[in-house]
């Protein structure tokens, strides 16, 4: 009882004596973590389809991500102990799988990094309502919409580039990675819906907080996501044989990723 006491007012402490500079670079690593893992699998994809991947940018990857888990650990007086425990176990999963990962099939593989990220990112809408839930509503939207919607579409897109990555590397698209690539592409225009409302929204609550350009920028990003979508689904999905270059098509789903990530510093911006 004693010790279930003491837990329970540690957590609390932890959370409320956190500043609110320490929460948005709380969630800031779990962002970067999730970009990090992105490109840890896609890498590992492209390699383990035949692509031009060396086995040391692969290692490069792996520490990339270990540096990341190991920073938000560090920062345990941020969140509480249960959140911790939560992001050492997958530190754990993570490293079980690094060490078998290149022995699996690719989209073995793939699926098996996929549901860490898809734990990570459940875990980062958890931790900013913890967080923020004595900050203002304002502090509550914008993180939320960081976390909940802006988060979940750099995963979209990120399986979209690292199995179309994958698939071009290889040049043809076999028939479970066709239907994973057409999952995704439903999954990217439904976050594509839902991000745009959220900002209009948010810039429509908040109109001297967000630039005029907002709509247009929004506009132009839409046109770029479906733009990719329609290289996906005439190259990759409706070629017997693709012939894409690896490189470029990794790019511009790097691209994408990145203009998305625009929109979290934009309300990154407003928590501060």
């Amino acid at each position: 009882m004693h010790k279930a006491l003491l837990l329970l007012i540690t957590m609390v402490f932890s959370v409320s004596a956190a500043s609110l500079n320490d929460k948005v670079i709380y969630l800031d690593n779990i962002k970067e973590l999730v970009i990090l893992t992105q490109k840890m699998r896609g890498d590992l994809n492209v390699y383990l389809k035949g692509g031009d991947v060396t086995y040391t940018e692969l290692y490069d990857n792996n520490d990339n991500v270990d540096t990341s888990l190991r920073d938000l650990h560090r920062k345990f007086q941020t969140v509480n102990m249960r959140t911790d425990n939560e992001f050492s176990k997958l530190n754990l999963y993570m490293q079980s799988l690094n060490d078998i990962s290149t022995d699996l099939r690719p989209m073995t593989t793939f699926k098996a990094y996929s549901l860490l990220i898809n734990e990570m990112i459940i875990l980062g809408a958890d931790v900013q309502t913890d967080l923020f839930i004595d900050n203002s509503e304002r502090h509550q939207k914008v993180s939320a919409v960081m976390m909940n919607t802006i988060l979940p579409i750099t995963e979209n897109l990120g399986k979209l580039r690292g199995m179309g990555s994958g698939v071009t590397a290889y040049g043809e698209c076999e028939d479970e990675e066709c239907s994973a690539l057409e999952d995704y592409i439903v999954a990217v225009l439904d976050d594509l819906d839902e991000l745009v409302l959220q900002m209009q929204s948010l810039s429509y609550e908040y109109k001297s907080m967000y630039p005029q350009s907002l709509n247009s920028e929004l506009n132009r990003y839409q046109r770029e996501v479906k733009k990719y979508i329609r290289l996906v689904e005439l190259k990759l999905l409706n070629e017997e044989r693709v012939d894409v270059d690896t490189y470029d098509f990794f790019t511009q789903g790097t691209s994408l990723i990145d203009q998305t990530l625009k929109y979290y510093t934009m309300n990154e911006m407003l928590l501060k």
